[in-house]
């Protein structure tokens, strides 16, 4: 998403990283607001979803390790999944 000028105005002024921008913008819950606007904001469930998704994640992670997807070359079809020796 692209950022105006005053938003990166405000966020150097803020100290509010486009990271946290970013996060915000992905996980937050968006508020209708004026002028035809969303306000997103990070509420406490929003990041204990975070936090649960990032867990599972991680542990997939985990089981992904010695595994192997083959995909034609043109990136459209996944041909066999299997085990690495």
């Amino acid at each position: 998403m692209k950022i105006s000028r005053h938003a990166t105005i405000r966020s150097q002024q803020r100290g509010i990283p486009k990271d946290y921008i970013d996060i915000i913008v992905r996980y937050g819950t968006p508020v209708r607001r004026q002028g035809d606007t969303l306000e997103y904001r990070l509420h406490r469930k929003d990041r204990e979803r975070i936090i649960r998704h990032l867990k599972q994640l991680i542990q997939s992670i985990d089981k992904c390790n010695n595994k192997a997807v083959l995909v034609d070359s043109k990136l459209e079809e996944i041909v066999s999944v299997y085990n690495l020796l």
